[in-house]
């Protein structure tokens, strides 16, 4: 067997996917540089399906944790600003009435929308679920908009997102979500009142009317193992598409199981996983793989090895306590090397010819002699891997006559997701790489640690906070990705 290795993808560079005949520029490493001008996004046209990041839905957000500043919670709206959003959402609003084909319909949601917008306080989901003219009223409701994350979610789309996009926030403290409204406004970032929704994460009715009333979800309310599920079953029987940010292989496997066929049955695209964890290291092994079967037509590719190479950011605190929650977690812990773990009917346990397990062994460094470096096993890829196996495992099931799939088959495909930060192939390297692979061993076992983690907890970034502005504007990362082929 010849193995040809070669076809190294740098994030940074402009690639195009092509997928069902469309194609979808990216530029990962711009996204991260500028997130204010080109956010990550990922495209894709299969079906209707709980699935992974880049495998279903178009869908755009800010690289995480370096995106735009973090307000303070007691901030009022001045009332000058506030009068001039009221008045151009008013003139906004009409206007885009005027164009609608149904203007019935377009009237009377227009009227609830403003209603809305113009509201004193945040209106309670729950008295919107017998309202009509509430249904699919917003483009995309951002839940969780207080927090950490979702305050940076969403100062992005209102800077950024067409103006004719009906955005709406939606949280827990009706205090919050004031303030950060009136914060928007004071900064620039909007020139509008965005709508404020209130509810609580765990009714059963709030997350149902959350669902009604939006075309899709930005969820960042985390631990979603936690806080999550809820909101996914509402979005699913809605038909309401959703994404997330979370990183929590065990939770999304029990999604899954419990809510594709009714979001196959709905048309709702649930994509969990939209962020770091693992859009780069999905797209990336995409773009590597497509490119190199362009080259080789007759081939397969049978392995795809990513490399964060550079990289500057900080966690906040809802990352941080996503990662006390896997471990505490049985089934987090149980699944943590199962690298199947998210394959739809894979046995669980079993072993593919290729796949090489997750283990502490693997964060001994490597020396790579196409990339002259060495590296350790990157920290985000006990999720990346299974995302990435699984994208692999639903290309190749597609009916669809157009889909092409450059991956070999699974049990013949490998993914690997390496840190290599340095790029040394010298003993510096290896030093580098040793000490980085030291690091992550005692994150791992210290957070696996009742008495530690404790510790941890109160040493680190509770939720609600994270790195600086200063730092987040300064950060950037950078991914290159190396596929291979075999001929026989």
């Amino acid at each position: 067997m010849l193995t040809v290795c070669m076809c190294f993808i740098t994030a940074g560079d402009p690639t195009s996917l092509t997928l069902r005949g469309k194609s979808f520029p990216i530029s990962l490493k711009k996204a991260a540089r500028c997130p204010r001008k080109f956010p990550i996004s990922t495209a894709s046209g299969v079906s209707a399906r709980v699935t992974m990041a880049a495998s279903t839905v178009s869908l755009a957000l800010p690289a995480a944790g370096i995106s735009p500043h973090r307000f303070g919670v007691n901030r009022r709206r001045p009332a000058r600003f506030a009068q001039r959003a009221r008045a151009r959402r008013v003139l906004t609003t009409r206007a885009e009435a005027t164009t609608s084909s149904d203007a019935a319909d377009a009237e009377s949601r227009d009227a609830f929308f403003l209603r809305v917008s113009l509201a004193t306080s945040p209106t309670p989901l729950a008295s919107l679920m017998n309202e009509p003219d509430a249904s699919k009223a917003f483009d995309v409701v951002v839940w969780g908009a207080t927090g950490f994350t979702g305050t940076l979610v969403t100062r992005h789309l209102a800077k950024h997102a067409p103006s004719n996009l009906r955005i709406a926030i939606a949280g827990r403290s009706e205090t919050k979500l004031c303030s950060l409204v009136g914060s928007l406004v004071e900064r620039g970032d909007s020139d509008v009142l965005l709508p404020m929704l209130q509810g609580d994460a765990a009714d059963a009715d709030d997350m149902s009317a959350l669902a009604k009333v939006a075309r899709c979800v930005v969820s960042a309310a985390g631990p979603y193992g936690e806080l999550g599920g809820v909101l996914v079953g509402a979005c699913a029987n809605e038909g309401t598409h959703y994404a997330d940010l979370t990183g929590e292989p065990g939770w999304m496997r029990s999604i899954i199981d419990a809510h594709d066929a009714t979001a196959r049955a709905t048309g709702a695209m649930i994509v969990p996983c939209a962020g770091f964890d693992s859009v780069p290291a999905d797209v990336g092994s995409y773009a590597a793989a497509t490119e190199l079967q362009r080259r080789f037509p007759a081939a397969e590719v049978k392995s795809v090895t990513s490399f964060l190479t550079k990289v500057l950011g900080g966690f906040s605190g809802g990352t941080l306590a996503t990662g006390w929650r896997l471990a505490e977690d049985v089934r987090e812990r149980t699944s943590f090397c199962d690298v199947d773990g998210l394959v739809p009917n894979a046995v669980p346990g079993t072993t593919d010819k290729r796949q090489k397990p997750l283990a502490f062994s693997e964060l001994d460094p490597t020396y790579d002699a196409d990339l002259n470096a060495y590296a350790t096993m990157s920290p985000f890829a006990p999720c990346d891997v299974k995302v990435v196996r699984r994208t692999v495992s639903l290309l190749h099931d597609s009916d669809s006559d157009d889909t092409d799939c450059p991956y070999a088959d699974l049990p013949e495909f490998c993914y690997e997701g390496k840190l290599a930060a340095f790029e040394l192939g010298t003993p510096i390297g290896w030093i580098s790489s040793k000490v980085t692979a030291s690091l992550v061993e005692a994150a791992v076992r210290g957070a696996a640690d009742d008495v530690t983690r404790v510790k941890m907890k109160d040493a680190l970034p509770k939720p609600g906070e994270g790195p600086p502005e200063w730092f987040r504007n300064a950060g950037f990362w950078e991914m290159r990705f190396k596929a291979e082929v075999s001929f026989f």
